[in-house]
Parts: structure tokens; sequence; C-alpha cells
């Protein structure tokens, strides 16, 4: 198939460019672009003609950003002399991006053949984060467990590792450090000296991990090849034929005696598997937003165990009313500068009363849903309904869905006659009350629970935020820190073995 005369070089891209499919565009010609591509895509080019080999270089054909800024990628020959492989930094693009696959002039065939004018292809990558590359023909990792969930500053990790290989195999692992202040990983660090064998499917590194104040996430980047050889692919760290990331949480202390047991009638890998299959879960980290989760990142924060500690011990605290060990005061504190909600400790104990529930409960969650009392929802939205144009307010984010919180939300607190902000906070309680924490079917009292649902996963959940139960543990903490002797009651999820 040619697209520009015969004396020209052309190309076309492996069973994703149809006839037709060039225009000129300016002073490039465009290719058709490509959807719901796979963050880890490895994009195939065939050539008409064999490649002058020394023009085939990541300055002649790049990859570039929606910005136009270049972004890491491995370009190099294929099997055959006119076909190249452009292959993806570890952990691909980005999700629910737009890319473009350049070409330029300084591609040269065996002959010195060169475009007119140079190419480029579009293409927007799915929306969801993958754990792993699937590169076929090569190894890859099909399984891997971690010994300690979570871990403590003084235990060694051990990695309990397969791949699809039946030859030998050897593991690569690094680390990176999640600092949430800046919502991003640190550089990665390696953990293993070099490429190792697993012995009798296990590595254990000599890393020890940091637990900080409240406990730190990593992200885990393993890396497989086969043993001895050079790996198919190169990124900034090694060479590699597959990659696989997971997530661990290092934690200064676990004591799971302060827990009554809840048993549950799935297995955690059951009740994982329900929940990856809802399409529902959704995560802000790293520098796209609200894109879908990935099997492993929904596993870091569902999985109870990782927060058996000082603060993660709060996702399990029971959110009923206990007595008047928090007072207005206590609530006022939190709220100090905290925008509209300012002042408004009268009405979250009022509303916490009223409906049974745990005020600082209450008040976490607000602080979480309004962007600490800022938000449109917050500040109020003017809605023209049967009423008239009256401004409302919607302090717990309650019906604000994803694909237009504004809209849904502020038309919610309209039905609801939420015209003021004390309004909006009891009004929103009674919602939460009647339909999670006090529900007479199933009672989802527990942050833990109105997240994950795990007496039916994957159904009737609160959030799509995969991270929003534990990201109100710290305010909780430190309302319960400020309160003299509270009474506390935790229920801890036990998952079928």
């Amino acid at each position: 198939m040619k697209f520009l005369k015969k004396t020209a070089l052309t190309f076309f891209i492996t069973m994703t460019v149809a006839a037709g499919s060039v225009s000129a565009a300016g002073n490039f010609t465009e290719i058709s672009s490509k959807s719901n591509v796979a963050t880890d895509k490895k994009w195939t080019i065939t050539f008409n003609s064999n490649l002058n080999k020394d023009t085939i270089n990541d300055e002649n054909i790049t990859v570039t950003d929606a910005k136009g800024n270049k972004v890491k990628a491995s370009v190099s020959m294929g099997s055959t002399d006119n076909t190249v492989i452009v292959t993806p930094k570890v952990e691909g693009y980005l999700p629910g991006s737009t890319y473009y696959v350049n070409f330029g002039t300084g591609i040269k065939s065996l002959g010195g053949k060169t475009f007119s004018l140079p190419k480029r292809m579009k293409f927007v990558t799915t929306g969801k984060f993958s754990d792993a590359s699937t590169y076929e023909g090569i190894p890859n990792i099909v399984q891997a467990k971690m010994e300690y969930e979570p871990i403590l500053p003084n235990q060694k990790q051990t990695f309990h590792l397969k791949s699809s290989s039946s030859e030998e195999v050897q593991y690569k692992i690094f680390a990176s450090k999640y600092v949430y202040k800046f919502d991003k990983y640190e550089p990665y660090e390696e953990i293993t000296n070099g490429y190792v064998s697993a012995q009798d499917g296990k590595i254990t590194t000599d890393k020890l991990f940091e637990a900080g104040e409240n406990g730190e996430k990593y992200k885990i980047l393993i890396y497989v090849k086969r043993a001895n050889k050079q790996g198919a692919h190169v990124d900034e760290n090694t060479d590699y034929d597959n990659y696989y990331i997971d997530y661990l949480r290092c934690v200064n202390s676990v004591d799971k005696s302060i827990f009554t047991d809840l048993d549950l009638n799935f297995t955690f890998n059951e009740a994982l598997d329900k929940q990856n299959n809802t399409k529902v879960s959704v995560t802000d980290e790293g520098p796209t937003s609200w894109m879908g989760a990935s099997a492993n990142q929904i596993k870091y924060y569902m999985n109870p165990l990782n927060f058996t500690d000082e603060y993660g011990k709060y996702m399990f605290l029971k959110l009923n009313y206990i007595d008047d060990s928090i007072t207005e005061e206590d609530l006022n504190g939190i709220l100090k500068g905290k925008g509209v909600l300012e002042g408004k400790g009268k009405a979250f104990l009022q509303a916490a009363k009223e409906n049974n529930i745990n005020p600082a409960y209450l008040v976490s969650h607000a602080l979480l849903e309004t962007a600490s009392g800022t938000s449109k929802l917050a500040t109020g939205i003017e809605v023209d309904g049967k009423e008239g144009k009256k401004k409302v307010y919607n302090t717990y984010g309650i019906k604000a869905f994803d694909d237009d919180p504004n809209k849904h939300g502020s038309e919610y607190a309209y039905e609801q006659k939420w015209f003021t902000v004390e309004e909006a906070i009891i009004g929103g309680a009674k919602y939460i009350a009647e339909k999670y924490v006090n529900n007479p079917t199933v009672k989802r009292d527990t942050l833990y629970k109105m997240r994950w649902n795990p007496s039916t996963p994957g159904s009737y959940q609160y959030a799509t935020d995969i991270g929003w139960a534990y990201k109100q543990v710290i305010k909780i903490k430190e309302l319960m820190d400020q309160c003299e002797n509270p009474t506390l009651n935790f229920e801890f999820p036990v998952y079928k073995k």
C-alpha cells in the first residue's frame, strides 16, 4: 500500500492504518488517529523499502504528548530490514491521554529515499492504568505476591514470583515512595543487586522501607527477562522483557487486638474480582486526573491488612454516635480556615446526634468532598427550578456523579431544599445515615464498608475513588486525639481463607 508517489519512502503501521487514511495537514502528513490504545502499546511500523539503519533513532522517530513535549520511548529496528519498533517507557503511556508518533524526513531507505513531508499519527490511550506489560513471545510475570502486608521498617520483603516462561528467568526489582504532598512518586531505587534468580520462586531483598509518621506507600516495579540474555527492551533503569507493578505500605506498628472481627462470605480475591468488574473504581493519583484504577491499585486500598496501624485503623472505626466526648469547640477547631465550613461545628454536632453518626467522620467527609469548604458545591451553585432560582449547597458530594458532579450534586441539593450550608450539613447527614451507616438492610457503618461494601462486593458503594476511605483518616485521628478518652469501636473485615 503506497501513500506517496513511488519515488518516495512510504510505510504503514501493522494492522492499524487503512487505505486512504493519510491526509496533508500543514507541514506534515497526518495518519488517521487511533483510540482506546493500550498504555503499553508497542507500535510496529513497516516501510515499503529496506531502511538505512543509521537513520532509525529517537531523533527521526519520536513520541510527543498533546502539547508537543517529547516523551520517553524506545526506537529500534524490527525483525526485518523494513520494520521499526516503537516501545513506550516502563509503566507505559499515561491513561486517557493524547500522543503522536512522529516520523521525520531524516528517515532514509537504503537507496536514499525520504519522506516528502514529515508524518505523524495521533493516538489516545485507554482511560485505565495498567499493572503490567504483556509483550508476547518473551517471559512475563503471571504471579507476584509479597510476604508482608503491610511491612514494618525492620522487615525485609520477600517476593513470591512466577513467570510465564518454561526457561530460566531473572528478576530485577525497584521501589518508589509516593509523596502525598506533591502527588507524585520519587525516582525508583533498585532493591535487588542486579538481575537475580528466584530461589524456590522467592526473592528476599535487603531494602528496609521507611514508615514516616503515618505510613508510607510504595510502588514496586519488577522486571523480568530470560536468564543471562539481553532483554528485548531498554529503559532508564535496565534492559527487560516485561515488567509488573504492585504497591505496598510500610507502617510503624500493627495492632489487630483493638478490632472486633467481621467474618465475610467471600475470599479477598473473589471480592477483588467483583470490584474489578464494576468499572467504577477510579484514582486521581499521579499526573492524570480521575482515571480508571488498575487491579493492583484497587487491591492496595481494598486490602484491610494494609491499614492495621495507628492511622489506617480509622478506616474501620464504627461511625455511629457514641457519646458527647466530641464537642462543638473540638469541631470548630478543625474547621477554622476551612471556607464555608468554618464555624459550622454546631450544625455538624446537631447532624451527628439526630442521625446517630460520629461527628468527626461527618467533618472529615465534608472537608474531603468540598476541598476544605472551597468547592463550587460547598460555596453554592444557582439552580433554576420549581421554586425559582436559588443557590444550593452540597457538603458531602451526595449524588455528585463523576460525569458532571456540579450539575448532579446541585440538582439533588435543590430537590432536598438545601438552601443554606447548615441545611446541607444536616440533610446530607440524614441521607448518609439512612442509606449507609444505619441502613436497616446492610449497615455500612465504617469508612471501609462505605467504600467497598464487603458483604456484597462491587455493589452500592458511596464513592468511586479508591482512596476515599483512607483520605479521611488523618482528620478523624486529629479530632480523636483532641478528645479526652473518646469511646472508639473498631470492626475489622476478615475475608474467607
